[in-house]
């Protein structure tokens, strides 16, 4: 074999390894967690989120490109009653093939696991009834990984309350009666409520207030946290929710006020008689 055909013979060789580096790590980032369209956040539907009382009460999942997960079912108020959040949890997920996937996610705090399969299909996720785990359909929603980080510590803080009312509490029924006094702020040694504070559902005047400041938006959930509620829409960002707090016959709520560029700015307040809002 004479030095041409040796070189000819060498570069080929050299080409061939090449091509094949380049198939294998086009291989590679094919099968990337990070390219596969399951990544992103989704919230279970509305028919699926039913709680006893007939409230929505939804779980939002947060799939991340590196096979890990976060899940959590945010806290509500409806009729006078605060639902806690709850099932604050991590997880993993793993592509199975044909938009099937392994989903296998643990509560942080109750220590419960679950063990289950989905299914992807034009952004709609179903996860089949597994072992204590009930059917659902989730959609996929735009939210940031920071936005859904906010609402997951929130809804932590609020299971942790729950379940720390109820270990204290001789009874659940007592733990119950203790919630919802607190809710209804009655006290007899306090100053006296008038019959529109006694009779004010959170959950309706939060979606009024929400009606006037945006008008052709949606509300999601009314939120309690501490001694205010949140309304938001389904996107729960800074700039799509709206604080409010009862005070007696009148409630006040916070707005972004005119020349005010920051992200979460909430520093202009109003209020109005709970009667004059609700139309009474």
């Amino acid at each position: 074999m004479n030095a041409f055909t040796k070189n000819r013979s060498w570069w080929l060789l050299a080409l061939f390894a090449l091509i094949s580096l380049l198939l294998a790590g086009c291989g590679k980032a094919s099968s990337s967690p990070s390219a596969d369209p399951i990544v992103g956040a989704y919230k279970c539907g509305a028919k699926y989120s039913k709680t006893e009382d007939g409230a929505v009460q939804p779980g939002y999942w947060y799939f991340k490109k590196n096979g890990k997960l976060l899940y959590c079912v945010p806290q509500i108020a409806h009729n006078e009653h605060f639902h806690p959040g709850y099932e604050v949890s991590h997880g993993t997920w793993k592509r199975l093939g044909n938009n099937r996937y392994q989903i296998n996610l643990r509560s942080d705090y109750e220590g419960d696991s679950f063990n289950l399969k989905g299914s992807l299909e034009n952004d709609h996720l179903t996860i089949p009834a597994a072992k204590g785990w009930n059917k659902e359909v989730d959609s996929k929603i735009s939210m940031t990984s920071a936005t859904f980080a906010k609402m997951f510590n929130k809804t932590k803080r609020s299971e942790l309350g729950a379940l720390h009312a109820i270990a204290s509490s001789s009874s659940s029924a007592e733990a119950a009666e203790s919630r919802k006094n607190a809710d209804l702020s009655t006290n007899n040694n306090g100053p006296a409520t008038s019959d529109a504070s006694q009779s004010a559902d959170p959950d309706e005047i939060g979606r009024a207030i929400y009606s006037q400041v945006f008008p052709s938006e949606e509300v999601d959930s009314v939120e309690k946290d501490g001694d205010r509620y949140y309304v938001s829409n389904e996107y729960h960002s800074a700039d799509s929710t709206i604080p409010f707090q009862i005070n007696g016959d009148t409630v006040t709520y916070w707005t972004q006020a005119d020349g005010d560029t920051t992200a979460d700015g909430q520093n202009e307040a109003h209020t109005v008689s709970i009667d004059d809002l609700l139309g009474n």
